[in-house]
């Protein structure tokens, strides 16, 4: 158990430290067994559910059952199929008859890439530590004392966060500032690159994909294997909470989750079709250690030494 700072009665309960590392494309990647099986799973703190493989699920001889739920990913497939588990193991977190939502994306785990996502349904169960200069993610229990959460240094970021009201999702969410404008963002270790919707970009920033202000750097798939364009801008300033950095690049894609969704109206609706307009990347966040304090609704956070930096 890591000694801490805070206060006596007040100790963080560690639950598990699981090997973490980034993917080639840079998302927060942990180590895990799914049915006895070791396999690689992202961690998406900005997904609603939690998704295995198609082709790892049938490798692995588990059973694909339809259900009636209304589930899209960044493609126009209505993702319709689930199986259940009988156990992922996390380090030493445990779990048992979990259910997940069949994704179409490609790979059976046998190439050593990840096999399917863990999403907010699962991760906000606990507060997360992401400490890449350690190369682990540790899972603590939500029941500590407000504001005892940063236990390795006694100076420190906090800054609030929001979660969605309607009880259907717990992305760790902020607002931000980027040239001057106020930004609803995510906290997206399962995106490499800090990355903004195209649409805001063109309504807010009056940007147009393909100038020079905007040129397009290459295409991105989609979870329908589709290939998107995407485009580049650089910010003259990014407030990220308490830290302001100055001529970032940031990706720009076609994003739209709710593109397949019908206007209703309902509270189902809702939580499916209000998007953040930024989703900050691992390529912002390797650059922290940061404490998700899910139930508290904060994020602590503290700049990585430049010898910590280097080892990323």
């Amino acid at each position: 158990m890591p000694a801490g700072y805070a206060a006596e009665g007040c100790g963080l309960k560690l639950v598990a430290s699981i090997p973490a590392s980034l993917s080639p494309d840079g998302e927060l990647v942990l180590e895990a067994t799914v049915n006895g099986i070791p396999v690689k799973l992202i961690a998406a703190t900005n997904s609603d559910v939690s998704t295995l493989h198609e082709a790892f699920a049938k490798r692995a001889g588990m059973t694909l059952e339809d259900f009636h739920g209304k589930v899209f990913s960044s493609g126009q497939r209505l993702l319709n199929q689930k199986t259940e588990i009988s156990s992922l193991m996390l380090g030493n977190a445990k779990t048992a008859n979990g259910t997940f939502v069949i994704s179409p994306s490609p790979g059976d785990g046998t190439e050593g890439k990840p096999v399917g996502a863990l999403a907010s349904d699962y991760l906000s169960s606990y507060d997360l530590e992401i400490n890449l200069a350690e190369g682990k993610v540790n899972f603590f229990d939500h029941d500590h004392c407000q504001g005892q959460a940063v236990y390795w240094a006694k100076e420190y970021f906090a800054t609030p966060m929001f979660l969605s009201d309607t009880g259907l999702r717990r992305e760790p969410e902020l607002n931000v500032i980027a040239d001057g404008q106020s930004l609803r963002a995510v906290i997206a270790t399962g995106y490499g690159m800090t990355t903004l919707r195209l649409a805001t970009a063109q309504d807010r920033f009056g940007l147009v994909a393909g100038a020079p202000d905007m040129p397009q750097t290459g295409t991105w798939p989609d979870s329908d294997g589709r290939e998107l364009p995407r485009y580049e801008h650089t910010f003259k300033s990014l407030t990220f909470g308490d830290i302001t950095l100055h001529n970032t690049k940031i990706a720009v894609k076609p994003i739209n989750m709710a593109a397949r969704i019908p206007t209703i109206g309902s509270h189902l609706n809702k939580a499916n079709t209000e998007q953040p307009d930024i989703r900050i990347g691992m390529s912002l966040l390797k650059q922290l250690r940061l404490y998700i304090a899910y139930d508290e609704h904060m994020l602590y956070y503290t700049v990585a030494t430049p010898k910590q930096a280097a080892n990323q």
